[in-house]
């Protein structure tokens, strides 16, 4: 038998405390990264619910949770870090959930609980943010005209932040038509350009959140196929510059029993003592009048409320929080202030507390926050958070995975590598465990088939990608790839809009966020390509304003953005199909399907193709250091690990293995 050891954290202390298990409860653990029966999808380690018995180590550990009339129980709301050991060697990182209570005759029985594996974890990290949610601080940048324009024209190495010449108002056309960008007099406007964001960034801006703890790696991530994607941010319907926020600072403050205050983040709570209601109210003085600002109430690190103001250089009073009885003891308090210029000016903070205390009713004690000289706020960069299309960031992480055949896994729930698929099977260690088989036979089943399996974008608006479906009775980029099998249809679909670029003249490329009558319209998400991320794109000759009105200047040189990117040899396409180049008129076949996806179905419907399932009693050194990218040898025949089932009190595992015919 393996002594089997589960370790949950304390919220509190930060210790892990260890578990007291039954002496004949199965604990099963499932484990799967990818799965032939839903092959879009990335799988995680979960447990089947166990119990556990109520003991007085567990009733500890869960704060006697099955008394409801306990204040500071444990919580069912989030789930527990936990790790398991066997035989006192790692062998899991996650997370525990609490499930339930048995009670009998008003004593506790058990527990029942369920254990779920680090990328799990990473989904609850996220929480249902946004990207919008992220804090972009260390990418936001002075925006100006010329800024934009060297972005455009003029810088040969891309940068994370660049401008696609991609339309929101105007139908821009060349040597003919109303809006031709070929004269002087209708150029394109710097302020009608929304800039695009590295994907590589968007994933920089998640590890950096220092709430989440999350570090990514991995190859691909460093692949120029990769570090060349960029995020298109186009959120409204029209370009307008979005002031920055700063936190409100503070220096001086009253004394209070009711809230405290950190004065090196700038940040307050609530002491949770009783009350009839507390809330925060601003004096706020502008040096000077007519300057718009808003004012932002973070709980948490997320904003929950934005008021606009515009100052008029005497005292004005603003509400920024409250809520009936005490505050909830755990949420921390910032305001921030945003200007589209610099603004001057004095705050006081007045966190009020009501008490109804008889037969003295309605006393109000004030806690203040207040500044020995005025703040005043920077020269304003662009907040580049402000302008992420309204998509959550499990969406968007769990939609890159999808696009490039992604997998992610992790063993501590802090480090993610993040591989293509292909690329993490090469990596797996192959093993021989025929000896630890436990039978000779094995049941041998076909591998579920699909008759179509369909790649898709989400249907785009743009006039360019709707005359292409008309034309084609397909959308742009999408692929239906019919494997000449029996089965049901598959459908893998991106939550990104795959932009349709038009060549003007030669090879100058722009797109349009425009409708088919020319209507503005928000685009969905849009994943671009940078064609040349170290160059220059030699094309005809057009005209961009770094003014909003009157003429521009003509220029010959771009950085062109589309669906393709050129690493000097290769052509690759974020098109799943082989599509005709929008900007060189060559068929790209490096495509997201032929790229990423080809290999891995070719394995998976060869006709000699086999779902075979096995078990098989593993020793505790192979079971801790068994890897589901590991390639695995039973007699004569080799084989990937599609899932495995490990009971780890007696190391048995329920094997189902897919047959493998990747060459060495």
């Amino acid at each position: 038998m393996i002594t089997v050891g589960i370790y949950i954290k304390n919220a509190i202390t930060l210790e892990y405390n260890r578990i007291e298990l039954f002496n004949d409860e199965k604990i099963s653990v499932n484990s799967s990264i990818q799965n032939v029966n839903d092959i879009s999808k990335t799988f995680t380690d979960f447990s089947q619910t166990f119990t556990i018995p109520a003991s007085k180590q567990n009733n500890k550990i869960f704060k006697h949770w099955y008394e409801n009339s306990l204040d500071n129980s444990f919580s069912t709301l989030v789930k527990a870090d936990a790790y398991i050991e066997l035989d006192t060697i790692p062998f899991k990182s996650g997370k525990i959930q609490l499930e339930s209570c048995s009670v009998k005759n008003g004593q506790p029985q058990d527990y029942s609980i369920t254990f779920i594996g680090a990328l799990g974890s990473l989904k609850d990290k996220f929480n249902g943010l946004f990207l919008k949610n992220l804090d972009s601080a260390f990418y936001d940048f002075n925006y100006t005209a010329t800024v934009v324009k060297d972005k455009v024209t003029t810088t040969a190495a891309s940068s994370d932040i660049m401008f696609p010449l991609i339309s929101s108002k105007e139908y821009w056309t060349y040597g003919a038509g109303t809006y031709r960008i070929d004269q002087n007099n209708h150029p394109i406007y710097y302020s009608d350009l929304f800039p695009a964001i590295k994907l590589s960034a968007v994933f920089d801006m998640i590890h950096r959140d220092t709430k989440w703890n999350i570090n990514f790696n991995g190859s691909f991530l460093t692949d120029a196929r990769f570090t060349s994607a960029y995020l298109y941010l186009k959120n409204a319907e029209l370009f307008t510059v979005v002031a920055n926020q700063n936190l409100i600072t503070w220096n001086v403050e009253s004394t209070s029993i009711y809230f405290t205050a950190n004065l090196t983040t700038e940040s307050w709570f609530s002491n949770g003592l009783n009350a009839e209601s507390q809330y925060g109210d601003m004096n706020f003085t502008a040096t000077s009048a007519g300057i718009s600002f808003s004012i932002h109430t973070y709980i948490n690190g997320v904003e929950v409320l934005k008021q606009s103001f515009t100052s008029t250089g005497a005292v004005q009073t603003f509400r920024i929080f409250g809520y009936q009885g005490g505050g909830e003891p755990l949420n921390i308090y910032t305001v921030k202030i945003s200007a589209a210029v610099p603004i001057t000016f004095d705050a006081t903070l007045y966190l009020a507390t009501e008490i109804d205390d008889f037969p003295n009713p309605n006393i109000i004690d004030y806690y203040t926050l207040s500044k020995s000289v005025n703040q005043t706020t920077p020269a304003n960069t662009l907040p580049i958070k402000s302008y992420f299309p309204e998509i959550k960031i499990e969406d968007f992480f769990s939609g890159v995975l999808k696009m490039f055949n992604l997998t992610c896994y992790s063993t501590d729930g802090i480090n993610y590598t993040i591989e293509q698929l292909e690329s993490y099977y090469t990596n797996g260690t192959i093993r021989d465990i025929t000896k630890y088989i436990k039978s000779d036979s094995v049941n041998l089943n076909r591998v579920k088939s699909y008759k179509k399996i369909n790649f898709e974008y989400e249907k785009s608006e743009s006039l360019v990608n709707v005359g292409f479906k008309s034309a084609n009775n397909i959308e742009y980029g999408s692929l239906f790839y019919d494997t000449g099998n029996d089965g049901e249809e598959y459908n893998i679909k991106l939550p990104f809009e795959d932009l349709n670029f038009t060549n003007l003249s030669s090879l100058l490329q722009v797109g349009y966020a425009l409708k088919s009558d020319l209507q503005k319209y928000i685009p969905k998400a849009i994943i671009l390509y940078d064609y040349k991320p170290t160059a220059l794109t030699t094309a005809p000759t057009f005209h961009l304003s770094t003014s909003t009105s009157g003429t521009g200047t003509a220029y010959t040189t771009y950085k062109a953005f589309g669906q393709e990117f050129f690493d000097g040899t290769d052509t690759f396409s974020l098109n799943f199909n082989a599509q005709q180049s929008t900007l060189t008129n060559e068929l790209i076949s490096n495509s997201l399907y032929s790229e990423y996806y080809d290999d891995y179905l070719t394995n998976i419907f060869d006709s000699k193709a086999r779902l075979i399932k096995v078990s098989g009693i593993l020793p505790t050194s192979l079971l801790t250091t068994l890897k589901l990218n590991d390639r695995l040898i039973i007699r004569d025949k080799r084989y990937l690990i599609n899932t495995m089932t490990t009971d780890l009190t007696t190391g048995e595992v329920q094997f189902e293995l897919l047959t493998d015919f990747r060459e060495l």
